[in-house]
């Protein structure tokens, strides 16, 4: 089977890679690279299980995300039949902010879909797998599934929230820095100005914490941090995130 999961950016394109391998058993392989689908350029990683292939893939933010899903559909419309470039299975993550709601969204993505003829079973909603097929350019009938999976707006959903929380019970010390980065960023922006969201607010302490951490952009210790964590115990917590174990 062959899948793709559509991300905002690329946070969310390094964790869910670390989650899919930790939590789901998924490989990665560096020289099985070829061929692999991008949303205009951004980062996209195959990763491996048993015959089967998951692509993850950024879209370069969350306001991309319909155009994303328009560009996989167009691959599955082109895709030749019996080869290896057809979606069996679509999934798009992502974290919604106040600036759109949850129901807007939904109808953006049922729109892509419906400007490209695509038949859907149901309405898309979150935490649903929904049945979909469409006719390729030579006339022959596809079926696919597609996922939506909206985390929640709460900070404790976060993956960067539980991956702070995560390191911070390993290590006193660096504990005590990462509750002076919440507090510092919790104070820094008192107007508003630049993070005029939850979901900011969760990046930026985030980002402060690895800023002082890995302040030379030493990407090889940034991974090594990432590795150490338990990644299978954010499923106690983010419990959306089961249904990412049936992509096979």
């Amino acid at each position: 089977m062959n899948s793709i999961m559509l991300c905002e950016g690329s946070t969310d394109y390094f964790l869910l890679q670390y989650y899919m391998r930790k939590a789901c058993g998924w490989e990665d392989d560096r020289e099985r690279q070829q061929g692999i689908f991008k949303v205009n350029r951004q980062k996209s990683r195959k990763l491996f299980k048993k015959d089967g292939t998951l692509t993850i893939a950024a879209v370069g933010g969350c306001s991309r995300l319909k155009e994303g899903l328009k560009l996989v559909v167009a691959r599955n419309l082109l895709a030749a039949p019996g080869g290896h470039d057809f979606f069996d299975s679509v999934v798009l993550i992502t974290d919604r902010d106040e600036t759109e709601t949850e129901q807007n969204f939904i109808e953006n993505l049922t729109q892509a879909f419906r400007e490209n003829l695509v038949w859907i079973s149901q309405e898309i909603g979150n935490n649903a797998w929904v049945e979909c097929s469409l006719v390729n350019n030579v006339g022959q009938k596809r079926a696919f599934r597609f996922l939506l999976l909206v985390i929640p707006f709460e900070e404790k959903g976060a993956m960067e929230t539980f991956l702070l929380d995560a390191i911070a019970k390993e290590d006193l010390y660096d504990g005590e820095i990462i509750r002076k980065c919440k507090a510092f960023v919790d104070q820094a922006d008192p107007e508003k100005r630049y993070l005029s969201g939850r979901r900011l607010i969760t990046k930026a302490k985030f980002d402060t914490y690895f800023s002082i951490r890995t302040s030379a952009e030493q990407f090889m210790e940034r991974q090594n941090i990432l590795k150490e964590i338990c990644w299978e115990r954010y499923t106690e917590i983010q419990k959306d995130f089961r249904l990412l174990t049936e992509l096979s």
